[in-house]
């Protein structure tokens, strides 16, 4: 018996995460509850963004770093236009890429964010309960980009 099957054998608390997965399974998992969210027209930073979910999307990012980030864009538009833009844009790149996720586009290429590498595996952990009711540990160190 593995030192946490022992701790959850003796803990009656009922959260106790019981599943340990590595840190691909939890983004595999991750990716799966995230697709039934999409909605046409909005990447996956929009729609974090209006849920209020992962990182935040858009909305994790000051006005500055937002201009920032997202420069040749940008211009001289407003905070709103420039999400609307950055939008479009990840939409774009992920239609490139031939993935649906801007997560994995900006794992692969740290343009905007690192995706996936922003992300402790606690901080995974606690997206797949948020997101998909599941509650695990999260093990594995991070690694090259296997999308």
């Amino acid at each position: 018996m593995s030192p946490l099957d022992r701790v959850a054998a003796t803990c009656s608390n009922s959260f106790m995460p019981t599943e340990l997965i590595s840190r691909e399974a939890a983004i595999a998992r991750l990716r799966r509850a995230l697709l039934l969210l999409e909605e046409p027209g909005k990447s996956m930073c929009r729609i974090a963004a209006d849920r209020n979910i992962l990182c935040g999307g858009f909305h994790r990012y000051t006005d500055e770093r937002l201009r920032e980030i997202y420069g040749p864009i940008a211009g001289g538009a407003s905070r709103e236009e420039i999400e609307a833009r950055a939008n479009e844009w990840q939409l774009a790149r992920t239609a490139m890429e031939e993935t649906r996720l801007a997560c994995d586009v900006q794992y692969r290429f740290y343009e905007t964010c690192r995706g996936w590498d922003d992300f402790t595996n606690e901080t995974l952990a606690d997206f797949l309960l948020e997101i998909a009711g599941e509650q695990v540990v999260v093990k594995g160190a991070r690694a090259l980009p296997v999308i």
